[in-house]
């Protein structure tokens, strides 16, 4: 009976147990390369992967590889998106052409790769089945690869090429015999990024998200895309092309061609791209190509005057009148058309009251409705523009800002919490799954808001369960996200500041609720962000030391 045969039959308890016993009689014996930085405490053996999986036994047998002899063997066809992966991981695998000694080592020849149910490899959504089991067997040289979904594949290949590592001594590639059951904890593990404040290149967001680049190597999967705000418009449109006028200049644009392309790099990594579209606030940019849609703002001095920082003269959208609803429509509806994701991030956040309430014409609006309160006037808003969403055939993500001010759109709207003024993050997540909303976290995991010194551990100790409800209105919340807003970042830096940093988030999106400790995630990291240097990601040293053979300039 094979290993599979045998896992089948084990109760998920039982399997923990035996793995945690095997772990500890085999830890003391497998091969250890010397660290390269001044770390205290005692290191995990090389080929420890991030995020760590949910069970995980590496045994003393050691196996070589190596670039002329070894193979990826599937029988599936028609799927693209797992051969393409194939030849970028055998890249990933085999960086260094160098020539290992002569050595009696048993070789592994092969990875089989076998994905048990057919699947159309369309587009990863919401709910995908990322799950896999890895198997390098003991007594022969024999791996294995099994997921029900081409997602689960992509995982258990990143996990696959974590677990080679090379012995700098004697050139060789190793892997040691392992077994690993992994899913994530988190169905939503999200980056966030802001493409508004500063434009960022189109190969700066492929190098954060692709297979080959930070995201699919520290198994997030969303890329939630900020992709305009009051600041700039870059994304061009084809129902209203005059809108890329308020980008920051004319080269500074994503084109449809552009958009399509990132969809497609993540697509074949399995990550879900959501667009947000903000309003009805966040729209100055939108506002000079079709200023007749927002309100103006008045103060003493009159109409339209901006009296920063409490609101601007045309921030706020105008939800009066039939004309701002068409227009926002029809940006919706070609986002829709544009992006295969169920989901559209729809913003709602930060509606500055004052604006609306400084209007006349927002005060006859609000007699004629029978309103008394401003927030009656958002809810109108917020509930048109969710339906106008619906009807589309979406599904849609707003920000907390409208359940703070009393505003309760439909239940089946996913809620981002970002905000820690006036209560801490986790009493907004006990109001919100109080009126059963599925929650996506973001307050403790803002990478912009970056310190000195090892603030990776801050983002490591968060749990996004771990607040005051049921055990019923926990599972409510359905993942988080890291967020990196731009206004001081652009393509020179941004992926330093946010990596590791955000890898720290996705240890805690994947791993198992116990897996928390940062003392020994330390060095589990900085082999991860050595190995993301050899990959070519610029991200950040957590300590002093160095990468060997992988750092810069070596």
């Amino acid at each position: 009976m094979d290993f599979f045969s045998r896992a089948n039959m084990v109760p998920a308890s039982a399997a923990f147990l035996i793995i945690l016993t095997m772990s500890g009689l085999c830890e003391a014996h497998i091969t250890y390369i010397e660290a390269k930085a001044p770390l205290v405490g005692s290191p995990p053996p090389p080929g420890s992967p991030w995020p760590k999986p949910q069970f995980h036994a590496s045994y003393p047998t050691l196996y070589e590889l190596r670039p002329e002899s070894f193979n990826f063997v599937t029988s599936m066809t028609g799927c693209e998106l797992i051969e393409k992966a194939i030849v970028r991981y055998r890249d990933l695998i085999f960086l260094q052409n160098t020539v290992p000694i002569r050595s009696k080592l048993p070789r592994l020849y092969n990875l089989t790769i076998i994905l048990l149910e057919k699947d159309d490899c369309a587009y990863p959504e919401h709910g995908m089945d990322e799950s896999y089991t890895l198997v390098i067997l003991e007594r022969f040289p024999r791996a294995v690869l099994k997921s029900k979904t081409p997602w689960g594949i992509l995982r258990g290949l990143e996990t696959f090429s974590q677990l080679i590592y090379m012995n700098e001594t004697t050139n060789q590639y190793l892997i040691n015999a392992t077994s690993v059951w992994d899913w994530p904890r988190f169905g939503f593990r999200g980056v966030h990024l802001d493409t508004a404040r500063h434009f960022l290149p189109l190969k700066v967001i492929k190098q954060n998200l692709a297979s080959t680049d930070a995201m699919a190597y520290n198994k997030f999967n969303v890329f939630h895309w900020h992709i305009v705000d009051d600041q700039s418009w870059p994304y061009q449109m084809k129902v209203f092309p005059n809108l890329t006028y308020a980008a920051y200049h004319p080269k500074l644009i994503y084109t449809r061609q552009d958009v399509q392309d990132i969809i497609e790099y993540a697509r074949e990594r399995g990550i879900r791209v959501i667009p947000e579209i903000d309003t009805p606030g966040h729209t100055q940019a939108l506002g000079r190509v079709f200023p007749d849609i927002l309100t103006p703002c008045y103060d003493e001095d009159g109409k339209g005057k901006p009296k920063y920082p409490f609101y601007a003269g045309h921030e706020m959208l105008n939800p009066m009148q039939d004309y701002t609803y068409w227009v926002v429509y029809n940006i919706l509806k070609e986002v829709k058309m544009t992006f295969p994701d169920n989901y559209i991030h729809l913003g709602m956040d930060e509606v500055y009251y004052d604006c609306w309430h400084s209007s006349p014409e927002i005060q006859q609006f609000m007699i004629h409705h029978n309103m008394s309160l401003i927030s009656e006037v958002e809810e109108y808003y917020v509930r048109k523009t969710l339906n106008n969403a619906k009807s589309l055939g979406a599904k849609y993500m707003i920000w907390q800002d409208p359940l703070d001010n009393g505003v309760k759109p439909e239940t089946d709207t996913v809620i981002g919490v970002w905000r820690n003024t006036g209560g801490s993050w986790e009493d907004y997540l006990a109001q919100a799954v109080n009126y059963g909303y599925q929650i996506v976290l973001s307050t403790p995991w803002y990478l912009n808001y970056i310190e000195y010194g090892q603030d990776w551990q801050k983002y490591y100790a968060v749990d996004p369960r771990a607040f005051n409800a049921t055990e019923k209105q926990r599972q409510l919340i359905i993942g988080g996200e890291a967020c990196m807003w731009g206004e001081f970042v652009d393509g020179t830096n941004v992926i330093s500041i946010y990596w590791p940093r955000a890898s720290a988030v996705g240890e805690r999106l994947w791993s198992a609720v116990h897996v928390n400790d940062p003392e020994e995630a330390k060095w589990r990291l900085d082999e991860h962000r050595c190995r993301m240097v050899s990959r070519g990601i610029p991200a950040a040293p957590i300590l002093n030391g160095y990468c060997g053979a992988y750092d810069w300039g070596v």
